[in-house]
């Protein structure tokens, strides 16, 4: 994860400061392409703790869900914001459902994992 916020962080550096000097992007398409490098880079960071992760979790069903609804938002917003593949009104009614959907599975793992993690000491009257 370090590696992939670093290595962003460096091409945004790298990119700014060319822009800064010589100015070879026209400014709309410098500030898309450092909208594009955070949502990159935060994606790859997610994956890597999720990879990171994975082994030890007890869902790894609703984990793979929540990897498919992260990189299904962060697609659509680099495709909006370079292509406009969508009406407006629809591409914000469907980001609001994919971070909702988002939430609410966030929330159920972390739930299930709080509460299901000491069933059987709970069980067995070794905590209340």
């Amino acid at each position: 994860m370090l590696m992939s916020l670093l290595l962003t962080g460096v091409i945004a550096a790298a990119l700014g400061i060319a822009q800064m000097w010589w100015e070879p992007l026209a400014w709309e398409i410098f500030i898309k392409s450092l909208i594009t490098l955070v949502i990159v880079g935060t994606l790859i960071s997610f994956l890597v703790a999720v990879d990171y992760d994975l082994p030890g979790s007890r869902g790894k069903i609703m984990l793979g869900l929540l990897v498919l609804l992260a990189l299904s938002g962060g697609g659509l917003l680099i495709a909006q914001m370079w292509w406009h593949v969508l009406k407006l009104a629809v591409f914000g009614k469907t980001i609001i459902t994919l971070t909702i959907l988002a939430v609410l599975l966030s929330f159920i793992m972390a739930v299930s994992e709080d509460f299901g993690t000491n069933k059987k000491l709970k069980k067995e009257k070794y905590i209340d």
